[in-house]
């Protein structure tokens, strides 16, 4: 499943989340939401958001942007092999 990010223009927490996914190498597919009234449908009616950025990473949603949540919701979605200070019993 792809992860979504709604965005619009002029958002700045929208940029300082994109530059946080991007830098930790995670792939998302920007939705703006000015540009593309389909995607306000989506955020507002199937997600229940009415704030940009809002990222649905796998069966997660995070709506605004918190480093905090978003470091916690990437260490939990990502892969064990990938997942930086977890190792397998010995």
């Amino acid at each position: 499943m792809p992860n979504h990010f709604y965005t619009e223009p002029g958002c700045a927490a929208c940029n300082d989340a994109r530059k946080f996914l991007i830098s930790r190498g995670i792939p998302f597919e920007e939705r703006d939401i000015r540009a593309n009234p389909e995607y306000l449908r989506m955020l507002t009616e199937e997600l229940d958001s009415l704030t940009t950025p809002t990222l649905v990473l796998g069966d997660k949603i995070i709506v605004g942007f918190d480093r905090n949540e978003y470091e916690l919701l990437i260490a939990h979605t990502a892969p064990e092999r990938e997942r930086p200070g977890i190792r397998g019993r010995v």
